[in-house]
């Protein structure tokens, strides 16, 4: 049976080893980084379990839409407590993950329509969605596009492969119905 539900301070061994099992060592957040988005924004951090055991979660965060899209607010380990807005209308897609052995379930793309139905319901204000991903993530950007986002812009350099080259960002957006 799959559940969704917010997480909390006693996930975070799960989901820092979901952080390790699903990007490279340069993409990786913090633990204090998980610890601060589940203390500041819970509502914007959903876990999916599959008969109580841990395969995947989402973040996020709420900002205040600007039309133009600055690469510091996309930095990793950046503060929630700084950009968090929860009178803002845009969410902030920061990071989804489904363990390796769960994959090729939907369970992506379940708990990526849970996180935003979640929010729309508790944050009404809420109009718009963007999010970042490395230009290799083929299969995320394809459940990206399935969901209505669209390019918008592109960091050059952003990510750090594990042969330590250098691989862009592509910054997606969407307007919520």
């Amino acid at each position: 049976m799959i559940v969704f539900r917010e997480a909390k301070s006693s996930d975070i061994d799960n989901i820092m080893y979901l952080e390790e099992k699903c990007f490279n060592i340069y993409t990786q957040e913090s633990k204090d980084v998980y610890e601060n988005r589940i203390k500041y924004f819970p509502e914007g951090f959903i876990v999916l379990e599959d008969n109580n055991t841990f395969c995947g979660a989402v973040s996020s965060e709420i900002w205040n839409y600007r039309e133009n899209v600055f690469l510091k607010d996309f930095t990793l380990g950046h503060s929630i407590k700084e950009q968090l807005d929860l009178n803002g209308n845009e969410l902030y897609i920061s990071s989804i993950g489904i363990l390796p052995q769960y994959r090729s379930n939907g369970y992506g793309k379940k708990l990526f329509n849970e996180l935003v139905s979640h929010i729309k319901m508790l944050f009404p204000k809420v109009t718009k969605g963007i999010l970042l991903l490395n230009e290799t993530w083929i299969h995320a950007m394809k459940i990206y596009q399935d969901f209505g986002f669209q390019y918008v812009c592109e960091f050059p350099d952003f990510f750090t492969a594990d042969d330590k080259s250098n691989q862009k960002a592509i910054v997606m957006r969407k307007a919520f119905l």
